[in-house]
């Protein structure tokens, strides 16, 4: 626990505290997020599955040739292969995690659960050892400890942490990743299982940006700079003087770059929701006939506000698609066009309909 046990050496310089306060405004926007996409929401977490499944398997340089990938992680196609089991696996665990990971419980053995769901069926994981020296009365004994004890010990300290309220939980969660990278506490695949621990704790955390946003697409292609991070972070470690300011300072910048996406994309969203209700006005007036009413078009769309159906009728308007006959109430509006050139309308893609290109950009 070198990083853990010496939290009170961490100073917070004041361009830090301006971007927490900006990420914790961003945080604050999920509910927003998920109220404006609730229609489409399990479409956006399937696609974030795929893409989280598909850059950590790059992560883990997994052997599986391009159509295999495309067919596992999209058409759950059966494995064949170990490191096949393994993709397969991964996306199995990123669903769970999507599904029960704000409420993952901080226990040794929840992780190696996880960590077996991936690699169990395709190769032996498990808690490592180590050989630890005690003296029993003169004489010193070796001893076989698991390091199952380590991990256990780092999570309870983190809770502790985390139950004072006195550290920033990124600023925790980044030193447990340091501590997590060096104890080497599974007897394989340490370095990958320490990051999805770092992925599910943020997760916990209420991160939920990573629900919009692949974390782990996000962590590929920003690698170089992350590796450059932890190896900073790195010096010193073993004596309790790890500098793990520049990793906790580039995963909030790329929080609030991940905010910053879902943001515009929520923007466009609602602006495309704008632009489909002037196109089911337009679908409408094609069921009215030659001769209409607004009065008939407020009945066919009550959802609508004045100022819609009004744009909507402009719209068409300045197309020259219809007139106006009369004014007040009594006004009527005309068809100008046959019904063939009322349709000319543009489709309009479902935000985030992506379906995602397993080659690299």
């Amino acid at each position: 626990m070198n990083c853990l046990n010496n939290l009170d050496r961490i100073s917070y310089p004041a361009e830090l505290v301006m971007d927490l306060t900006k990420l914790y405004t961003c945080k604050g926007k999920d509910f927003y997020y998920e109220d404006v996409l609730k229609s489409n929401l399990a479409g956006i977490i399937k696609v974030t599955i795929e893409k989280d499944t598909f850059y950590a398997a790059k992560l883990l340089n997994l052997n599986i040739t391009e159509n295999r990938v495309r067919l596992i992680i999209k058409k759950n196609a059966n494995p064949k292969t170990k490191d096949e089991t393994i993709l397969a696996n991964l996306k199995t665990v990123f669903s769970l995690v999507q599904e029960k990971g704000n409420d993952i419980e901080l226990t040794s053995n929840e992780f190696l659960h996880l960590a077996k769901n991936i690699f169990g069926n395709a190769e032996t994981i498990d808690f490592a050892y180590e050989i630890k020296k005690e003296r029993v009365n003169l004489l010193e004994e070796k001893k076989r400890v698991s390091k199952r004890n380590a991990l256990d010990s780092e999570l309870m300290q983190y809770s502790k942490l985390l139950a004072k309220r006195r550290v920033e939980p990124t600023q925790l969660i980044t030193n447990l990743f340091i501590d997590l990278l060096h104890l080497n506490v599974y007897t394989n695949h340490n370095e990958f299982l320490a990051l999805l621990i770092f992925y599910c704790l943020l997760f916990r955390e209420r991160f939920n940006v990573f629900k919009y946003v692949s974390f782990f697409q996000v962590y590929f292609e920003n690698k170089d700079q992350f590796e450059t991070a932890i190896i900073s972070a790195s010096y010193n470690w073993e004596q309790g003087f790890s500098q793990t300011a520049p990793l906790n300072q580039l995963l909030i910048k790329k929080l609030l770059e991940c905010y910053q996406q879902v943001d515009n994309s929520v923007s466009d969203f609602t602006f495309d929701k704008k632009i489909r209700k002037i196109d089911n006005v337009e679908a409408t007036i094609l069921k009215l006939g030659e001769v209409f009413t607004k009065e008939q078009i407020k009945n066919a769309h009550p959802q609508f506000s004045d100022s819609t159906i009004n744009r909507a009728l402009a719209n068409l308007k300045e197309q020259n698609k219809i007139r106006s006959n009369g004014t007040g109430r009594s006004a009527t509006w005309i068809r100008l066009v046959p019904e063939e050139m009322m349709g000319s309308k543009m489709k309009q893609m479902t935000l985030f309909e992506i379906m995602m290109d397993t080659k690299e950009d």
